[in-house]
């Protein structure tokens, strides 16, 4: 299964409606998706997160309506990299 970072930017949520939309999306999930982690980034008011999913279109079917709240900028294919590899 493919990863991906999903880049999004963050509007005038209120904390509430934030916990309800992410709620919202781990209740939707498309098949084979899974949000697998998040980082909020304060100084650029953005949220990473991390996907394992078979297409892009299944992440954007997941979000659904929360891109209202946490809106996609951008969306990644990634390959993880241990730093273990180079010791």
């Amino acid at each position: 299964m493919a990863r991906f970072i999903v880049i999004h930017g963050v509007t005038q949520a209120t904390q509430e409606q934030i916990i309800e939309s992410a709620k919202a999306v781990m209740a939707s999930l498309a098949p084979g998706a899974e949000w697998l982690n998040s980082w909020w980034v304060p100084a650029t008011e953005k949220v990473i997160c991390e996907w394992e999913a078979p297409d892009t279109d299944a992440i954007s079917a997941s979000l659904g309506s929360a891109g209202n709240v946490l809106p996609i900028e951008t969306i990644h294919e990634v390959q993880w990299v241990d730093p273990k590899w180079y010791k």
